[in-house]
């Protein structure tokens, strides 16, 4: 049927049309509408990542609190079944000591790793552990792995590693040690050694093929406070058990490929992998600062760590940990968790870990050779540790 051009039948049709075009109009976004959203969208995210970031970290800390918990509760064990001895170099470790060379002996699951590994005696009253001693190795760095450490990858330092050892070591993948023991708290005091007044033999010769076995004793050294002389590794002998540190956070650094190490020989002349000498001194491997810092008492560092601080942000691992990688003490805003002696665990920043009464057995003489080395001078020279 003919319609005029005008008819009210176009009309109306022109009037529908005009009426879907402008509610399809009116749904759409503009350009501005969109910026602005995604402008939102933007500032939400810079408020909420940092806070999620914050959460996920808080996680990874109470893990790692909670991991060193256990080893609280295994340590008070241990205490309890071997008259409360502290495990390491002069206690368990002398079974290392005294098999070095004898490969076939590594192979119990109650044999430490190594003469300062304080932590498979722990296990063996909670855990079976593996025969083979690179499996308990693997065992121990991967149940203990703290989750902050996890982001870190290591490699295992073989130098004095028996042969028939080394294939599986460098065919297996490595977290980081997590924990490590104050070495003041391991060594005895000075009159127990070779070289002392009153030498301890561990082991005599008829029982070691390799001679006697003496006690490993605080090294006498003017940047060192010395330990208390007739120390020995007992739970009544460190002091107030809830003012000194039986464990905390803390790793080890190699400056010359920037991968963090541990050194897996049965039986290391100095540290190993378990063991530091605290944080209070600025030249410490683990938590030692950049050469020509400030202490926290404004002194100027003059004896820093072979890894110029770079290591704090593996060892201050909880928190903003990348102000670490400053190398300065004052610039660090990471934190540890420390288990105690006492079997609790709290957390630690910078300036508190720095306190050398943490890190040294009662009655200890502070013998600093330099005003620097102390990172927090509480104690003038010659003053016993409480």
């Amino acid at each position: 049927m003919y319609m005029p051009k005008h008819s009210k039948y176009s009309t109306r049709r022109d009037n529908d049309n005009w009426c879907l075009c402008r509610r399809l109009k009116a749904s759409g976004f503009t350009l501005i509408e969109l910026l602005v959203v995604v402008a939102i969208i933007a500032i939400l995210m810079s408020i909420l990542l940092p806070a999620l970031r914050a959460a996920r970290e808080q996680a990874r800390t109470a893990v790692c609190g909670s991991l060193q918990s256990q080893l609280g509760r295994g340590l008070g064990t241990y205490f309890s079944e071997n008259k409360d001895w502290i495990p390491g170099t002069n206690t368990t470790g002398v079974a290392i000591r005294r098999n070095v060379g004898i490969t076939t002996e590594y192979f119990h699951p109650w044999m430490p790793v190594q003469s300062f590994d304080w932590i498979t005696p722990l296990l063996t009253v909670q855990m079976e552990m593996k025969a083979s001693w690179v499996d308990r190795w693997q065992e121990i760095l991967n149940e203990f792995c703290c989750p902050s450490v996890r982001r870190f990858r290591s490699t295992v330092y073989t130098e004095g590693i028996p042969n028939n050892f080394l294939p599986d070591l460098r065919s297996k993948n490595w977290f980081p040690v997590s924990y490590l023991m104050p070495i003041h708290f391991q060594w005895w005091g000075t009159n127990y050694g070779v070289d002392g007044e009153r030498p301890i033999m561990l082991s005599k010769p008829a029982d070691n093929p390799y001679g006697a076995i003496y006690a490993e004793t605080a090294p006498q050294d003017d940047f060192f406070e010395a330990t208390h002389e007739t120390y020995k590794s007992r739970l009544g002998e460190v002091g107030n058990p809830a003012q000194k540190v039986a464990a905390a956070d803390g790793t080890r650094f190699v400056t010359s490929n920037g991968l963090i190490d541990f050194h897996a020989r049965p039986d290391p002349r100095w540290f190993g992998a378990f063991t530091s000498s605290g944080a209070w001194w600025s030249g410490s491997t683990t938590y030692g600062v950049h050469n020509n810092t400030l202490n926290w008492n404004n002194h100027s560092v003059t004896s820093a760590s072979e890894s110029e601080g770079k290591n704090l942000a593996a060892s201050y691992r909880h928190g903003p940990t990348t102000s670490g990688l400053s190398g300065s003490a004052r610039d660090n805003r990471g934190m540890i968790n420390a288990l105690f002696f006492d079997g609790s665990v709290r957390r630690l920043n910078d300036r508190e870990s720095r306190n050398p009464v943490l890190w040294y057995p009662r009655g200890s003489v502070v013998r600093p050779g330099h005003q620097s080395e102390i990172m927090l001078e509480i104690l003038e020279p010659g003053e016993l540790v409480p």
